[in-house]
């Protein structure tokens, strides 16, 4: 199965992959063979565990660790990647970790040899730096760790939990000179299979027949709205007497016994409805190749809804070809999940999307993606993996009312795959409040860090970077009308 290709890519005139502009390296800087990236003050797993092993193994390493961090070394630090043959990043639970989370991001997407840690979150309450978080940033920082393991893995990169595992695995990575996705379960790695399928567009399909007719906005449909998505999606007839079947014999779908409730009493939300189509569907073939490669990491992405979600999902990887839907697109529209914009960055406590950007593309005539709108996943769902890769540009609004750590390492990503990327980077202020959290000096610094990061990176990378959403929003435009 092909990877997919970003329709946002850099091209040339030519339709060749553009290459950004590549820094020189300075003279005279050593090379090492491991980077030891991540998790800086206060923890110790660098002068704990990884440093004696390294030096044990005979391998070499560059520790940036230092005392106090200034901007002044991420210069310093940039020179010393470059040079290392693997990258080994700890994102640890004792920091917020932010600018790491973003490294690692852009990292693994430049197909670097990147080995990962991930330390998880204990829970609200936990300190860091000495203060007990509280349950929104907890979230917050959950959402960024699970966002990076998605965007990681989603490039056949394995996620460890163990420092000294993961060491073990570099050490065979350099030692026989493999990329860190040949490493396999004797290594005690969990190797990620078909990382790059795609289920995005039968996914999106399904999202948009149900949305079509969930007219009030409600987040569910009545069975006899289901019975018209059904034809919608697959022009055949879906009788009430089949879908009463299938709701009957899905008791995980609705949670509770439906024989004897009325027809017209029932409605499902949108994952129940992917279960009935599916149910449906899979009645007619069953194919569970794929379906059993992809069910490890499918399960995580999915871990709320797996049961009733297995059958839309082993459905959408058959190859059967699914009827394009009569939503504003030509009827025999090969590109009708295409948009010219996808509306990345921010998106609790921020309404820049309809405030600003939505009314200004409205006004260009140009289409785009809104990510708000799909909000039954805190993962990088494959609906939303698909609607990057299916816009011509992408842009991330970091604003100030929000941490925003998932948006930026999502940021990173897409920079690093070469992308057609527009930022708009606001820094928090020394008072900044964040839903029903005065932010500390301590965390307003450390948000703030992981913003110079992005936007450092962006510079390097020659991405633009905004203040202002409706100066960003102008930036896409001009993209956009004018390729």
């Amino acid at each position: 199965i092909p990877r997919p290709v970003q329709l946002s890519r850099l091209l040339d005139r030519d339709g060749e992959e553009k290459k950004r502009r590549n820094r020189k390296m300075s003279k005279g800087i050593p090379k090492y063979e491991v980077f030891l990236g991540g998790s800086c003050n206060p923890t110790t797993w660098r002068q704990d565990e990884a440093i004696p092993m390294l030096k044990k193994l005979g391998i070499t390493y560059y520790n940036p660790q230092v005392s106090h961090w200034g901007p002044e070394l991420i210069e310093l630090e940039f020179q010393a990647k470059q040079n290392a043959a693997v990258l080994f990043f700890v994102i640890d639970n004792q920091t917020r970790s932010v600018a790491s989370m973003i490294e690692a991001a852009h990292l693994s997407a430049r197909r670097r040899k990147l080995i990962l840690v991930i330390h998880a979150y204990q829970g609200p309450g936990q300190k860091i730096w000495g203060e007990p978080i509280s349950e929104e940033e907890f979230e917050d920082l959950m959402m960024g760790q699970m966002m990076l393991q998605d965007l990681v893995e989603r490039q056949g990169i394995p996620v460890f939990e163990s420092v000294p595992i993961a060491l073990s695995c570099t050490a065979k990575v350099l030692r026989e000179n493999i990329s860190v996705q040949e490493l396999g379960l004797k290594d005690f790695a969990q190797p990620v299979k078909m990382a790059h399928v795609q289920l995005s567009l039968r996914l999106s399909k399904l999202r948009e027949a149900f949305d079509a007719l969930d007219t009030k906005g409600s987040g569910e449909l009545c069975l006899a709205d289901v019975c018209m998505a059904f034809r919608i999606l697959t022009n055949r007839n879906l009788s009430l007497p089949d879908l009463r079947s299938i709701v009957a014999g899905q008791s995980s779908v609705l949670g509770r016994d439906v024989k004897d409730i009325p027809l017209e009493q029932l409605h499902v939300n949108f994952e129940q409805f992917c279960a009935i189509v599916a149910e449906f569907k899979c009645c007619e073939s069953e194919t569970h190749r794929i379906w059993d490669l992809v069910l490890a990491k499918t399960t995580r992405l999915l871990e709320t809804i797996v049961s009733p979600l297995s059958r839309v999902l082993e459905w959408a990887l058959t190859s059967r070809p699914l009827r394009s839907l009569p939503l504003g697109s030509p009827p025999n529209s090969q590109n009708n999940c295409e948009r010219d914009v996808y509306l990345g960055g921010s998106c609790r406590n921020a309404t820049w999307r309809e405030d600003i950007a939505i009314p200004m593309l409205k006004k260009s005539g140009l289409t785009y993606f809104n990510p708000q709108l799909c909000q039954w996943s805190k993962r990088l769902i494959p609906i939303e993996a698909a609607a990057m890769d299916n816009s011509r540009v992408l842009l991330y609004v970091i604003n100030n009312t929000t941490r925003s750590i998932a948006s930026m390492a999502v940021a990173a990503h897409y920079i690093g795959l070469d992308c057609n990327v527009v930022l708009c980077i606001q820094h928090l202020s020394d008072d900044a409040i964040i839903g029903n959290d005065k932010l500390s000096k301590q965390a307003v610094k450390d948000y703030n860090r992981g913003r110079m990061y992005l936007s450092d990176l962006a510079n390097r990378e020659g991405v633009p970077v905004f203040e202002s959403v409706a100066e960003a929003v102008e930036c896409v435009i001009l993209k956009c009308t004018g390729r």
